[in-house]
């Protein structure tokens, strides 16, 4: 089947491989992240067909690879040839990340074609702008570095010509890394994948690092159900210790407020920045399709994101604010697994998951496994007694940092119930925690001295257990903000 997309802009004619995601319009320079080369790992794709599908055209598939073992390999591109017909040879590449400065290092050993040594496929089109990619994957088995620490890169060639030939790479090494991405751009046949994601990266299970290959494994210690109350210093979170332990915090509190932290490692070699998408599903309905952003809040908006940012590379980026959500029963013998989706570009959109829509569990699971933008976590359920009343209410600081009394107004509230209130802040000596308070009169204002910065968004989250006496009359609880210097 052909399928048409909207026409891209290229210097180049006939099958066109892209050198980054969305690839034009045009973005910051990134030429070491092409989409289209399709490094899946050691098990093959679960459907190679969604390649060329129009959405999961605008999807990557990779993972790092396993080293000393064949891994599946494809490759995809589009036809913006106006004739139509159009055949084209895609020639493989990779060399060390020590090394790929210098294009004499760029071996195209180690690539096999149905057990054949062959580093190059052909591809062809019948009518213009239709998707193509390898039929038959290519099998590339990476040598153990020679250089600890040493990664890959993988760089592809595409030639339209009708006597293609493999490309005359420079002689002498680039200068540097903005060197070799100037080479490419001014190449547009030319693209590069560095084989070790860039960005905010969400584990899929505890001690997973970016060489690793994915399992899709519901683990992930990045995904941080806190419970029914918040987390009194997040920067507890970010503390490498923490990360390093990989401790799993899975439980939700049914019929309350949770809190939902997430965390991601900085893999940039700079300072960097990551949105991350939080969704939900059910066991009974595992399907991508079936992920839901509903029902989440972020200082008191619905939203189902949170932006992480880092200053250098390697650092552990927690949001000082969470998610909220206040999850309801599951189905009867079904529980909760939470998912995220990672966007590290300068301009984040949220992911859709139609492509994979027919997929089953095993499907779900392995499209995980092949995606590094995304993690998962199966989750267990606690069901204490429901509080009478809860709520999540926004409030939004003035364009000036001042020092505030925050907390909540009793009206009518009889003395014999319990209140619990959570207050997340910019920092640790800045968040109000109150679990299980008894409440000191009917009509008490209870509240905490704090510092908020200039325009600081969070929520005041409360739940109210009633005890032997129910209110009456006009009564309800309030927020409430006080300035005080």
């Amino acid at each position: 089947m052909i399928t048409p997309t909207a026409k891209r802009e290229t210097a180049v004619t006939g099958i066109v491989l892209r050198q980054k995601l969305g690839q034009p319009p045009a973005g910051p320079p990134q030429y070491s992240a092409s989409p289209d080369l399709l490094l899946i790992g050691a098990a093959d794709a679960f459907d190679p067909t969604v390649f060329t599908d129009p959405t999961g055209y605008d999807w990557y598939f990779f993972q790092a690879p396993v080293i000393g073992e064949p891994n599946y390999l494809y490759v995809r591109g589009i036809n913006n040839n106006p004739a139509g017909i159009q055949k084209a040879r895609i020639y493989l590449y990779f060399a060390q990340s020590d090394q790929i400065l210098d294009p004499t290092k760029w071996q195209s050993t180690g690539f096999t074609v149905n057990g054949n040594a062959q580093s190059y496929q052909d591809v062809s089109a019948v009518a213009q702008w239709q998707y193509v990619a390898t039929t038959t994957p290519f099998s590339w088995t990476p040598p153990t570095p020679s250089t600890s620490g040493a990664s890959y890169y993988l760089i592809a060639w595409v030639d339209n010509s009708a006597s293609p030939s493999p490309p005359t790479w420079p002689t002498t090494p680039f200068a540097s890394m903005d060197a070799l991405g100037a080479y490419i751009q001014q190449h547009g046949n030319m693209v590069m994948l560095d084989t070790l994601y860039r960005g905010g990266f969400v584990r899929q299970f505890p001690g997973q690092t970016i060489a690793a290959e994915g399992t899709g494994a519901q683990t992930s210690p990045d995904i941080i159900a806190f419970g029914a109350a918040a987390a009194q210093d997040v920067s507890a979170l970010a503390n490498q210790s923490d990360y390093d332990s990989g401790k799993l915090r899975q439980t939700l509190v049914i019929g309350q407020p949770n809190f939902l932290y997430l965390r991601a490692l900085n893999t940039a070699s700079g300072a960097g920045a990551a949105r991350v998408y939080l969704f939900w599903a059910t066991t009974g309905q595992i399907s991508p399709t079936g992920f839901s952003g509903a029902g989440f809040t972020v200082a008191g908006v619905p939203q189902n994101w949170v932006d992480l940012t880092a200053t250098a590379g390697g650092q552990v980026m927690v949001s000082t604010v969470p998610i909220v959500w206040n999850p309801p029963p599951p189905p009867t013998g079904q529980s909760y697994v939470l998912i995220t989706y990672a966007d590290a570009s300068a301009s984040p959109q949220p992911p859709d998951f139609a492509p994979f829509g027919y997929i089953n569990p095993a499907g779900a699971t392995q499209l995980l496994a092949t995606h590094p933008q995304m993690s998962w976590l199966s989750t267990t359920a606690s069901s204490p007694a429901r509080p009478t009343a809860s709520d999540v209410a926004s409030i939004t600081t003035p364009a000036a940092a001042h020092s505030y009394y925050v907390g909540v107004q009793l009206t009518n509230i009889p003395t014999d119930g319990e209140l619990s209130v959570s207050i997340p802040g910019p920092d640790g000596a800045n968040t109000v925690v109150a679990t299980s308070m008894s409440i000191p009169a009917s009509g008490a204002l209870i509240a905490w001295p704090v510092q908020y910065p200039a325009s600081f968004q969070t929520s005041v989250v409360w739940s109210y257990w009633q005890g032997a006496t129910a209110p009456s009359g006009s009564f309800g609880i309030s927020v409430k903000l006080l300035i005080t210097g």
